[in-house]
């Protein structure tokens, strides 16, 4: 399960990123084209709602992946590497994103796109900040950090670009432990 949540969270950043590409290349491509007419009927709404309804499963599976490892079924290690793989496989995604999201500011008729692509980031960033609460609490459950940085860092897990971080610094403390034991 802790690997399904992790895939399932890289997934649905990159399928965040793939809609613009779905977007803007319509009638360009024959396969897009296809997808567009005969699957989605030429409406936006019908990808983003199959989109957001993946994005409600993941929350769902990060929920219980959180159950789970607060009753002790994977250990501090393992969690940490997951979640830190996870974070940094996703930094091209947010690049793209952010660089899409960038160009569809400067012309008045995407403004609305960008706006899609804050609000697909921030819940992008909630799905793997639980999965980050999961990493913390085991992090202070196995003593590696006290109870106040475990409320600092599972806070912080929610705060874009600094989850990053967070995650990486999350393994490293499991990792140092594991050495010098």
């Amino acid at each position: 399960m802790k690997k399904a949540a992790a895939i399932g969270n890289v997934m649905f950043i990159y399928l965040a990123a793939l809609l613009p590409v779905l977007l803007f290349s319509n009638g360009k491509s024959r396969f897009v084209s296809f997808l567009w007419e005969k699957i989605f009927s030429n409406n936006i709404f019908i990808p983003l709602l199959l989109f957001l309804i993946f994005g409600a499963v993941m929350y769902i599976i990060n929920m219980l992946l959180f159950l789970q490892a607060r009753r002790g079924r994977w250990n501090a290690l393992e969690l940490a590497r997951i979640n830190m793989i996870a974070k940094l496989v996703q930094i091209p995604a947010y690049l793209f994103i952010f660089i899409v999201g960038l160009f569809c500011m400067v012309m008045i008729f995407t403004i609305g796109v960008s706006a899609v692509f804050l609000l697909l980031d921030v819940l992008s960033v909630g799905m793997t900040g639980v999965y980050a609460l999961a990493v913390f609490y085991q992090l202070r459950k196995e003593q590696f950090i006290s109870a106040k940085m475990q409320i600092v860092y599972s806070l912080i897990s929610f705060v874009f670009c600094v989850d990053v971080i967070t995650s990486v610094r999350g393994y490293q403390l499991c990792a140092r432990a594991g050495q010098e034991s």
